[in-house]
């Protein structure tokens, strides 16, 4: 259970097996520069465990303690132990992962975290010296309070405190005097254009009574004026003509005259005629 697993108990499953190794290579060799460089070789041969939690890289170096240049009393070595200490320091790191990455993760993301979550306790469950039956639970109660709550506020989005109603209502109540009073003003607004329009119309109506008697008295002055220009350019005609003739001098003029003045005589004389046969 992960209750037992101490920070101490979990750290020596990791270390053990390099102290012993260390141990047995001690053994016979006196000199600190051959312990040194044994250590040196062993910090670079120590196994690094990559975890990938949730998104973020967990690496675990095994601690190294200091060792005594004296040759090691002996003592028992136990693999099940550990590798029994291993798994549960595991466990215990997988958790961790789990643990840190939903304490960050906001409750409308934590449905993302879900499937990754599981795949982690699938892992943790394959360790035998760990039950992590009440942490899953737990977890997945955790899950389900989430999605409960997701639903609920889905569910509630559409609603609003009587607070938050009051306002919106104060709010609202202020606009609509607002648009009340613009639309008033638009009323009167549509008042007095409607009435200038009906004016405007009214000139117009006249306008076009106007117009057409203007049309009329355009036609029957163009018809007169076409009679005018006829006679003008008959005239004109007369005059040319006139203007052509020969002009009649003085003494023709006379002479007309006398043979005129000849022609009444005579006829003055055959109407006083008497003739017997």
């Amino acid at each position: 259970m992960f209750g037992d697993l101490s920070p101490d108990h979990s750290e020596a499953s990791v270390s053990n097996s390099h102290d012993f190794d260390r141990l047995a290579d001690q053994v016979g060799n006196s000199e600190v520069h051959h312990s040194s460089r044994r250590t040196v070789l062993l910090e670079r041969s120590t196994p690094q465990i990559n975890m990938q939690g949730m998104g973020e890289n967990i690496v675990v170096k095994p601690h190294l303690k200091a060792l005594p240049l004296s040759a090691p009393e002996f003592t028992r070595f136990s693999a099940d132990k550990l590798i029994e200490d291993g798994q549960l320091k595991l466990a215990l790191i997988l958790w961790e992962s789990i643990q840190l990455k939903i304490a960050r993760t906001p409750f409308d993301q934590v449905h993302l975290l879900v499937d990754e979550v599981r795949k982690i306790f699938a892992a943790i469950e394959g360790i035998k010296a760990v039950d992590s039956t009440s942490l899953k639970v737990r977890v997945e109660e955790y899950f389900s309070q989430i999605a409960k709550f997701t639903d609920l506020e889905s569910s509630f989005s559409s609603r609003m405190s009587s607070k938050d109603q009051a306002d919106k209502l104060q709010n609202l109540a202020t606009r609509l005097e607002e648009s009340v009073s613009k639309e008033s003003k638009a009323v009167v607004c549509h008042d007095n254009l409607t009435s200038e329009l009906t004016k405007v119309e009214k000139e117009i109506s006249t306008l076009k009574e106007k117009k057409a008697k203007l049309e009329f008295s355009l036609k029957e002055n163009d018809k007169a004026l076409e009679v005018v220009k006829a006679h003008v350019s008959h005239i004109r005609e007369e005059m040319a003509s006139v203007e052509s003739c020969p002009i009649l001098s003085e003494a023709d003029a006379k002479a007309l005259k006398v043979l005129e003045d000849i022609l009444r005589s005579s006829r003055e004389d055959l109407k006083n005629l008497k003739w017997k046969p």
